[in-house]
């Protein structure tokens, strides 16, 4: 039971700093986010590389299954939380890109008006 132990807590492990990350991206603390993954990462990495044994108890199968579980659950709200800030950024981009196109035409007609000797 011992080294099924040491696999369970290393997915717990898993599970605590996923559940940190949700709180970071609800917070939407991204760069913050974007360095907590990279240690996420790391970790999944390593666990997974863990042997498994075909002897694993009943028991220590579904801890498992629900510890990823929980593990997918979060991962896949980070996702929409990300999909979200993504789709926010591109609509800002978007007005960005159509302030820039109305002070460019503005300029024009400005510049168009000044060298026709028009009052402004």
């Amino acid at each position: 039971m011992d080294r099924h132990q040491y696999l369970i807590t290393e997915y717990q492990l898993i599970l605590g700093l996923s559940e940190q990350m949700l709180v970071i991206a609800r917070e939407e603390r991204w760069d913050e986010l974007v360095e907590q993954e990279v240690s996420y990462a790391k970790m999944v990495e390593a666990t997974a590389r863990l042997p498994l044994s075909t002897d694993m108890s009943v028991r220590v199968q579904e801890t498992i299954r629900l510890t990823l579980r929980g593990v997918l659950e979060n991962e896949s709200e980070i996702k929409r939380l990300l999909q979200t800030r993504l789709d926010k950024l591109i609509e800002l981009m978007g007005h960005s890109s159509r302030s820039r196109e109305i002070n460019t035409t503005y300029g024009l007609f400005a510049d168009h008006s000044l060298m026709q000797g028009e009052p402004q």
